[in-house]
Parts: structure tokens; sequence; C-alpha cells
């Protein structure tokens, strides 16, 4: 558990200074690893409230698989060429998700919807925040290239 809080913190703070994810420090002292450390740990604590373990699985279940799927378009769309991969692979990797992703999602909407509403309301918050601040972000890089 430790380990995969470390892991996700490290990654959020890879995002942060790559210009992907806002970063507000709030008063704490430290760099933005140790803030996003606490972050990741904030809300952990706050799906150990409202969610059991296996609602917290499931959410990070979907979550994974869109990222996966959102990955692998990504570099189908963007990079294959670049980096020579392989378009069947990233199709039959991309189909196999949306699969399991289907699968899953139909065994939840019988047994938990909750989880189902929750990854959507995440999911819809996650990307109009991240259009929202690369939005800004660029314009801001704009206005200042600008001047």
């Amino acid at each position: 558990v430790i380990a995969s809080a470390f892991a996700v913190s490290r990654m959020l703070a890879m995002l942060t200074d790559m210009k992907l994810v806002p970063h507000s420090h709030f008063g704490m002292p430290g760099d933005i690893q140790k803030h996003t450390l606490v972050y990741t740990i904030a809300l952990a604590m706050f799906l150990t409230v409202f969610f059991d373990l296996s609602r917290i699985a499931s959410l990070g279940a979907i979550f994974y698989i869109i990222m996966d799927i959102a990955v692998h378009w990504g570099i189908f769309r963007y990079l294959r060429k670049q980096i020579n991969a392989n378009a069947f692979i990233l199709i039959a990797a991309i189909v196999m998700d949306v699969v399991v992703l289907g699968a899953f999602l139909m065994i939840k909407a019988q047994t938990d919807m909750l989880v189902i509403y929750v990854s959507i309301a995440a999911i819809a918050f996650i990307f109009i925040g991240e259009r929202l601040f690369l939005r800004s972000y660029s314009h801001a890089d704009h206005s200042k290239s600008a001047e």
C-alpha cells in the first residue's frame, strides 16, 4: 500500500512538472512530490471513508482500463509512426480493453450501480478539469510568448 501511494504521488508529481496537472502548495513546505504524496493519501482516506475495499478496487479497475485505452489510442494516433508501433497490436489492445471494461461494467451494473455512477462523475470531473487547466495554461503560455 505504501509503495503504491509513493508510485502514484511520483507519477502525479511528474505530470505536474510537465504542466499537465494543476498544482497548489496550500501553504505546505517541501517540493511537489511531497505535496502530491499528501494529496494522494488524502484522496485514499476520503475513499476509505465512503467506500469499502471492493468498491475502491472496482473504481481503480475502471480508471486503469480507461487510462490504458487512452494511452494506446494516444500512441496509435500521435506516436505510432515516430516510434514504429504496430497498429494491429495497438488496435487489438484497445479492443480487448473495451471488451474487458464492457464485461466488468455489465457485472457492476447488476450488482453495484454506485460504482458506475461515481466512475462516470469522477471521469467527467477529471476530463473537464484537465480541459480547463490545459486551455488556461496554453492561453497563459501564448500571452507570455506574445510579450
